[in-house]
């Protein structure tokens, strides 16, 4: 080893270790956004589902809302009450609903990467209703 060589080894772990772990920051917090994601569209699913089954608007309305809260209970990243809005413009036999779901995910953890503190991810899914089930 050179005599000119000593202590460059170390610079270059102190120049590069900011770099790592911001890097890793970066993908913790996108994976954060895309399991949120996954998680509404999920909600979205199931909130649509369970609107389909309704016999009425106010009934599929609240069961929309209610299957929302329950696929989105326990996550600790949403903010709030999951958002749930419900459309029944094709509510008729053998027509179909569509549910839109949103959910504000925290990612104040990630501020020091120029992470907003948070976001709003929305998901939404469209159910067939059974052109044999009687609707009111």
């Amino acid at each position: 080893m050179r005599r000119g060589d000593k202590g460059t080894m170390a610079l270059e772990l102190a120049l590069l270790t900011p770099l790592l772990v911001a890097f890793m920051m970066v993908m913790v917090g996108l994976g954060r956004v895309v399991e949120a994601q996954s998680q509404v569209d999920g909600a979205a699913r199931d909130a649509a589902r369970a609107a389909s089954l309704g016999r009425t608007r106010a009934g599929a309305d609240a069961a929309a809302r209610s299957a929302a809260q329950q696929t989105l209970s326990g996550r600790k990243w949403c903010r709030r009450q999951p958002g749930t809005s419900v459309d029944f413009s094709q509510w008729r036999q053998g027509g179909q609903v569509t549910v839109a779901v949103s959910c504000e995910i925290d990612l104040a953890g990630l501020s020091l990467i120029d992470f907003s503190p948070t976001k709003t991810m929305r998901g939404t899914a469209t159910a067939p209703i059974d052109t044999l089930r009687r609707i009111g």
